[in-house]
């Protein structure tokens, strides 16, 4: 059975069930960082194991899966911007010279960056309830921040966590959410 509402409606079940995931979620370590589908960077928490079916036999995947799907995200170290894929950064937080990229750059420059996160402990994670975005907090004061585009049209999701419970918590578009089961 599904879930699914509004933020409006809703606004203190969403921080409770986040509140029960991000219990059970802080404290891991991110074992593996790689794109998925095109540019959706995805976060492997936990522990690693191969996947199911047999053709994916030879990779792993984490009980814990963040996946950005199509939203922007940038990765900050001692409140410096490394690496962020959100276009016109630079203006719309008005910081200094961040590394923005394009699918013109080298995804595996992009990736390189991001592996930083690699064997970083996960301290915390917030929501924000008004945007639907997600900032990690990890050890030695790295921050990765999914950050949804509010003028965003596509009716996709902005990012979602995959549990070891196999439920999903599906957050966006606009202010919707869904936790369900993955099958």
């Amino acid at each position: 059975m599904s879930t699914q509402t509004s933020i409006f409606d809703s606004q203190t079940e969403l921080k409770q069930i986040f509140q029960i995931i991000t219990k059970k979620i802080v404290g891991e370590t991110c074992h593996q960082i790689d794109f998925s589908y095109g540019d959706e960077l995805q976060l492997d928490f936990g522990e690693m194991r191969a996947y199911s079916h047999p053709k994916l036999a030879h990779l792993t995947k984490g009980s814990w899966q963040l996946s950005t799907r199509a939203t922007g995200w940038l990765l900050k170290h001692n409140n410096k911007v490394l690496i962020s894929d959100i276009d016109n950064y630079n203006r719309v937080e008005q910081e200094m010279f961040p590394f923005a990229w394009n699918f013109i750059e080298s995804k595996t420059q992009v990736l390189e960056t991001a592996k930083q996160l690699e064997q970083k402990k996960l301290n915390d994670l917030v929501i924000d309830d008004i945007s639907m975005g997600l900032t990690l907090f990890f050890e030695d004061n790295y921050q990765f921040i999914v950050k949804p585009d509010s003028q965003d049209d596509s009716g996709l999701a902005y990012w979602e966590l995959i549990m070891p419970n196999e439920q999903v918590l599906i957050v966006g578009p606009k202010l919707f959410w869904e936790y369900k089961s993955i099958h």
